[in-house]
């Protein structure tokens, strides 16, 4: 599949938190079509450094929402880096999309 939903950090009311926002994507990695349908879920992985993201978070239904975000909370101060992978009900998973990075303050 391919992963060209956007994944966005943005701020955030709740402190210590990342909201991650993107749109389900239209094709595969060959350029085939993919139906919302065929979408299983979302896998989010996290973490502070950036060739490491250890942390991870599955977001299911995603064969519902065409627009989909995500709030990670109670992240340490410090930079935090995210990619999103999308993955079908076939268990094929897309490349990680363009990491994103998020400083948390205090």
């Amino acid at each position: 599949m391919n992963s060209t939903g956007t994944t966005e950090s943005e701020s955030s009311e709740e402190p210590r938190s990342a909201v991650l926002s993107w749109s389900a994507p239209a094709t595969r990695v060959n350029g085939d079509g993919i139906a919302m349908g065929e979408l299983d879920k979302y896998v989010i992985r996290y973490g502070q450094n950036v060739e490491d993201l250890n942390e991870e978070i599955v977001v299911g239904e995603a064969e519902s929402y065409p627009e989909m975000s995500h709030t990670v909370e109670d992240l340490d101060v410090g930079t935090w880096y995210f990619t999103i992978q999308a993955q079908d009900k076939q268990g094929l998973i897309s490349e990680p999309s363009e990491p994103v990075s998020k400083t948390i303050q205090s």
